[in-house]
């Protein structure tokens, strides 16, 4: 520490974040440095590493850094057990860009860069040839103009009729840096690297030559014995490479026919090129008899058209596509997991050019499926019988976890969450209430005022949901959205979270609750109408709740069949239609 009134100027540093965010200790940090870790832990998600992406700072230097979770030493590394990160910043100088460097070559022209894509431009993140410093260089994503574009574009690809950012033709190849938007792309000046080659052509063409001369005065002098040496030996030449792509074929098929998964090769046009003995066990057909063959004759045609078409987008992607699909056999229903890996040509001898196609690998996961399907309902099963013993202890508030599970799983399917937040929603919903079975039947049922020690009583049964749930194994975080759904958007809930720091499946149940309690009649008041408690969801807005959720329900409400559905179940529930009108 400097004794003295003086703002620190450096970047980099470390410092140790708490659960909320605050900084714990840390090394001696500007304002620019402090604010932006702080930015940045904000962002991570619990139990997550994150890499600060590299920076241009005020003093014009580049610096990058990383976030690690840290967790208690009694607990688990998981985000449950988390109590705070270690935020580092580093400078991007010349002891990083240095590894970048080729020791031992002596190509003068041979350079390695970084390079990234910043809104919508080729950003340089290394030092260059043209004596550019570190983030100083940018240019539009050409790639009909620059090599680099087309590099970072096509990861793993050549580059080799385009110029680099000094107009100068070059070769080049890229390759993704893991963690990071970064590619490095290593390039020489096409000049120097075809020097070698030049020199050598021009040998051979005069050794060629030469041996042209030799050969035409040979056969003038021996016509009728060179050419019938000449055949025999190109006979037995291509009988040798016959001999050696068969050899490869038979290793192909060994290995295949000895794997437990379904392995073909198709082409463009849904014909099998090549298939393992698995694949003919599947279509009940002889092994060998599959190649030739239609792909609708071997696996049906339904079969054939869903396989097709993922063949095609994997062409047109140039990437690995995955597929799931269940099949209806004999035996019962079987659960297959496929994968599409493009070809950019079949290695087989009996095609006379290079045709693309398709490697098809099909994993029979029908135990794996139906052994998570089989948990997934013996767990609802288990939270229905949970809810129901709830709702016959408090006969006011009976079916309302159904409503809110509902008007939660509704509004979680229109925000776009994807399929295990979905259920996590929804699991949770219906679980927020079972912590009302340590509350008394008297108080539940009570219809006069709550005394202060009554409400403390029902408010403490919220959060016992959240600990009878500690230890189940879900898919979805149903503990940690059990324990903030009573949070509020603006901070002022029990653990003091707010905003994006709810997690988002809370923040939705939060809503829906509020929702369902307003139009639901109690021991104590009448329902509300609905439009009455949208108006009381909006005033509520960016205070109590978080501004897009209210949206995204009254949206479902009034659009898309919602009132028509709590008019139905609120009739059945409590013969109150006036509730939903």
């Amino acid at each position: 520490s400097i004794q003295a009134n003086v703002t620190p100027e450096t970047i980099n540093g470390l410092a140790i974040f708490n659960n909320k965010n605050d900084i714990v200790v840390s090394t001696m940090l500007s304002n620019e440095a402090r604010d932006l870790m702080i930015h940045q832990v904000r962002t991570i998600a619990p139990g997550q590493e994150g890499f600060i992406d590299m920076f241009k700072a005020k003093d014009e230097q580049p610096y990058m850094g990383f976030i690690v979770p840290i967790y208690s030493i009694q607990g688990d590394r998981n985000a449950a057990s988390q109590i705070g990160h270690i935020v580092g910043v580093i400078p991007a100088d010349e002891a990083f860009f240095s590894l970048l460097k080729h020791p031992g070559v002596t190509e003068q022209t041979l350079e390695t860069i970084l390079v990234r894509k910043n809104n919508n431009r080729l950003q340089y993140l290394s030092p260059l040839r043209d004596g550019s410093k570190a983030m100083s260089k940018d240019h539009a994503m050409d790639a009909n103009k620059y090599s680099e574009v087309k590099l970072i574009n096509d990861i793993g690809s050549f580059s080799t009729l385009q110029k680099d950012y000094r107009d100068k033709p070059i070769l080049g190849v890229s390759r993704s840096i893991t963690g990071t938007s970064w590619a490095m792309i290593v390039k020489i000046d096409r000049p120097e690297a075809y020097a070698s080659g030049n020199d050598r052509r021009i040998s051979m063409m005069t050794f060629f030559l030469l041996m042209i001369a030799f050969i035409i005065m040979v056969i003038v002098a021996i016509w009728w014995y060179a050419h019938s040496k000449r055949a025999l030996f190109m006979s037995s030449y291509f009988r040798k490479l016959l001999t050696q792509s068969q050899s490869q074929e038979m290793l192909l098929k060994l290995v295949t026919d000895y794997q437990p998964e379904s392995i073909m090769i198709v082409d463009t046009s849904n014909t099998i090129h090549f298939a393992n003995l698995q694949a003919a066990v599947d279509a009940n057909l002889t092994p060998g008899t599959l190649e030739g063959k239609p792909l609708k004759d071997v696996v049906g045609k339904d079969r054939s058209v869903q396989i097709g078409g993922q063949c095609l987008q994997a062409l047109e992607d140039n990437s690995v596509g995955y597929d799931m699909c269940r099949i209806q056999g004999a035996e019962g229903e079987r659960v297959v997991r496929s994968a599409f890996v493009p070809l950019k040509y079949i290695p087989v001898p009996s095609l006379s050019k290079k045709v693309p196609g398709v490697l098809v690998v099909d994993q029979d996961v029908t135990e794996v499926v139906h052994e998570r399907e089989r948990r997934t309902k013996t767990s609802q099963q288990l939270v229905n019988m949970m809810v129901q013993l709830v709702d016959k202890r408090d006969p006011f508030s009976a079916n309302h976890s159904q409503l809110v599970s509902k008007v939660a799983y509704e509004v979680a399917i229109s925000v776009a969450l994807d399929q295990v937040m979905v259920e996590t929603t929804e699991t949770a919903a219906r679980l927020m209430n079972i912590g009302k079975i340590v509350v008394p039947t008297e108080l539940l049922t009570k219809t006069g005022n709550l005394t202060d020690a009554e409400k403390a009583i029902v408010r403490d049964s919220m959060n016992v949901a959240a600990e009878m749930m500690h230890g189940i194994s879900f898919d979805g975080p149903v503990e940690e959205t059990l324990r903030q759904w009573q949070e509020r958007w603006d901070g002022k809930g029990p653990l003091g979270l707010k905003h994006e720091s709810i997690i988002v499946s809370a923040r939705i149940i939060a809503v829906a609750n509020a929702f369902v309690g307003m139009i639901s009649p109690r021991a104590w008041r009448d329902a509300i109408p609905v439009d009455q408690a949208n108006k009381f969801l909006l005033e509520d807005s960016d205070k109590a709740f978080d501004r897009r959720i209210v949206i995204a329900l009254i949206n479902y409400v009034e659009n898309h069949s919602g009132r028509e559905w709590l008019t139905k179940m609120m009739i059945d529930s409590s013969g109150l239609k006036k509730a939903a009108n």
